[in-house]
């Protein structure tokens, strides 16, 4: 990779002096950009001793005077695969290629696709592309997109796009804020070299600060989580394609495939990774990385302005920002400034009385050196008005940079600055001043909120897993050995060694078992249908609840086993389960399928007969932590019930949060159970435990 960013070498494949020629184009950016490396070009049709704008141009790869460490191939896609084997067998194993007409352009561009990942694989050659714009690097005017640019200015922020589009727009936003770019990788159908293979690169190189991805689809999910665990940047990501009509787009755009949203929130979340939800939020996020760590979470609003002290207030409000205090001594200093005494000082603090722009240096070095302040932020305005010595002139439009950023070096804590007016006004300011200057309340309250979590997520370090006591691990290896395929209310016995009570229960086939297990769990019991045609029990009408006498029970066999012939008259009646009725409590949910890009994940929440009715479900990647599960159940509806809505007693959160925990162990542990299904689980009231009611499961050897 470092050979890739940093080539002493380049040869340009389909170059021409042709004035529509699109490689050209790439040239013309290497030149403009600065690059010192030596340059060559490639082109079957080019006379002996050609040259394309000084660069000298050879008929083959074979035939060129040195190997380059790198080639670009802007050629049409089904010269691609030959060109990679050339190259491999030349010597060039760094390639990047920008042509489309690949996997993202139907059943042939499918097998051009197949047969360049083949080569590829052959001849020992690694490559970004195709269908995107490929590589830059601000450090040595590396330039390979072909659409005309002058270098951004330099800076500490890499970007990883899967769409080279989106991935020059940034460049722009960039300069108009100006944030300084270090690298640039547009990955497109990322048939070789993906976001994760970028990403590990860009995490140890010594320019980037920030890592700001685009994607549109996720393919090794659980590699990715891994490598970005392991870096301590900032790692922004916005991720689309997460509607049907983003996927039908990105199909053809970059050929992605559709990751589910929910799980990429859980992944992300478990790893750190910042995510982001707008194009202007990757810069604004990377904005509040210029400053200092929020450490905490007590904010201190200032603003010139009362109205945008309201709006700040409920920003802060919406956001979970706790209102910094920072004492009476403060405010009683503001006090003998005031111009007309009418407002009174607190936070939010209007500082609308205070005309001498002098005294803000005060007040901004005495907030960030409060102990009890962990951040700051100020709104004002530069608006447009006639120069004169008027107060208000000098109240808006004095220059505070210097007194601010002194305040923020000096305490290092974080001061967000948003500031309105002309955009030519603000344009200017942003390109004089070091000081980070946000647009919005909105996007600046956002970007500290996740600068700080970040930050305090780090601090925290790794998260371990540790398994939880009294697993049976031997028992569980045992009810797996052979198994394949689906499963019922047997593998109650499976969560059973992993610490999840079940009611007891026996099978039988015919009454009079029925009868005889019935008195000896004691009444009331619960009759269940076993049969591999009716793993939706109650679907089949084979569930009975509540039978308290033998007559009920010996009825309730036939019952079951009719209704399940009414509901398949195919069906393989194996019997029927009886079991201990339960008593009252709540009916939650666990559950579990493996994901393609993130592995064996978990869902929980209400259950019940309608669980998919009330899609009132979290999820968390497996193995979990207690403090996971319990931020995650928080966040759910159901949970007020739990806690005792309607005057019900309090259910045993903590033996659920528990139950949930173990599943996603078992899960971990053995990850050829792809689909698993507990519901019900019931939960009782507080200390009096669980127990798991059904279960289903499906495994894959």
């Amino acid at each position: 990779m470092e050979k890739m960013f940093y080539p002493k070498s380049i040869v340009i494949i389909g170059l021409s002096s042709k004035p529509n020629n699109i490689p050209r184009l790439i040239l013309g950016n290497l030149l403009r950009w600065g690059y010192m490396g030596r340059i060559l070009g490639v082109n079957p049709r080019v006379t002996e001793n050609s040259n394309v704008d000084g660069v000298k141009m050879f008929k083959r790869i074979e035939d060129l005077p040195l190997v380059p460490d790198l080639a670009v191939a802007l050629i049409p896609a089904k010269y691609i695969p030959d060109t990679i084997k050339s190259c491999g067998i030349f010597g060039i194993h760094n390639m990047a290629i920008p042509s489309g007409g690949f996997n993202e352009f139907g059943p042939e561009g499918k097998k051009i696709a197949q047969k360049t990942v083949e080569n590829a694989r052959k001849y020992g050659v690694n490559f970004v592309g195709p269908n995107g714009v490929t590589i830059a690097n601000t450090a040595n005017g590396l330039c390979l997109p072909f659409v005309p640019s002058y270098p951004p200015v330099k800076g500490g922020i890499s970007i990883i796009t899967q769409s080279g589009g989106v991935g020059l727009m940034l460049w722009n936003l960039m300069n108009n804020e100006d944030i300084g770019m270090a690298k640039f990788a547009s990955i497109g159908n990322k048939l070789c070299l993906d976001e994760v293979d970028f990403l590990e690169y860009f995490g140890s190189d010594r320019d980037t600060k920030v890592i700001c991805i685009y994607l549109e689809s996720i393919s090794r999910g659980q590699k990715l989580l891994e490598v970005a665990q392991k870096i301590d940047k900032p790692i922004i990501v916005l991720k689309a394609n997460t509607t049907p009509a983003g996927k039908k787009a990105a199909m053809s755009h970059t050929a992605a495939m559709h990751n589910n949203d929910q799980i990429v929130d859980s992944a992300f979340e478990r790893a750190g990774i910042i995510r982001i939800h707008s194009f202007s939020d990757f810069i604004s996020v990377a904005k509040a990385f210029h400053l200092p760590p929020m450490k905490g979470n007590r904010l201190m609003v200032m603003s010139p302005a009362g109205g945008f002290t309201v709006m700040m207030a409920e920003l802060c409000e919406q956001l979970d920002f706790e209102f910094a205090d920072p004492r009476d001594d403060l405010f009683k200093g503001l006090s003998n400034y005031s111009n007309a005494g009418v407002i009174k000082f607190s936070n939010p603090l209007d500082m609308g009385d205070i005309y001498d722009p002098n005294l803000y240096a005060h007040i901004f070095y005495s907030v960030m050196h409060n102990q009890n302040v962990d951040g700051a932020v100020y709104v004002s305005q530069w608006p447009q008005m006639p120069k004169g010595e008027n107060v208000f002139y000098k109240m808006f439009n004095t220059d505070l940079s210097n007194e601010t950023i002194g305040a923020i070096q000096s305490s290092g804590k974080p001061l967000g600055v948003c500031l309105f007016g002309l955009a030519t006004t603000t344009y200017k300011i942003k390109q004089n001043i070091s000081l980070p200057i946000f647009n919005s309340p909105e996007e600046m309250l956002f970007a500290l909120k996740v600068q700080g979590a970040f930050f305090r997520q780090k601090e925290e370090g790794k998260k371990t897993y540790p398994l939880p006591t009294n697993i049976d691990l031997v028992s569980a290896n045992s009810w797996l050995e052979d198994k394949d395929g689906e499963h019922g209310e047997e593998c109650l016995d499976l969560l059973e060694s992993f610490g999840l009570p079940a009611p007891q229960r026996e099978i039988v086939v015919n009454q009079d078992e029925a009868e005889n297990v019935a008195r000896n769990l004691g009444m009331p019991v619960v009759l269940k249908v076993i049969s591999k045609d009716a793993l939706h029990k109650s679907d089949a009408g084979g569930v009975l609840l509540n039978l308290d006498n033998e007559q009920e029970v010996r009825a309730g066999f036939e019952k079951i086993r009719a209704n399940l012939f009414t509901y398949n008259q195919s069906a393989d009646f194996q019997g029927v389960r009886v079991m201990e009725q339960a008593k009252e409590g709540f009916d939650m949910f666990i559950g579990g399928s493996c994901d393609p890009a993130f592995g064996q994940v978990m869902f929980f929440g209400f259950g019940g007969i309608y669980v998919e009715a009330f899609d009132d479900i979290a999820n968390v990647l497996c193995p979990a932590t207690h403090q996971e599960v319990a931020d995650k159940l928080q966040r759910l509806k159901s949970f007020k019930i739990l806690q005792g809505a309607r005057g019900k007693k309090q259910g045993d959160i903590q033996a659920y949060i528990d139950a949930v925990v173990r599943v996603s162990h078992l899960l971990y542990r053995f990850p050829q159970i792809v689909e698993l299904d507990i519901n019900p689980i019931r939960v009782f009231p507080v200390s009096r435990g669980i127990l798991a009611l059904d279960a289903r499961m499906k495994i894959t050897t």
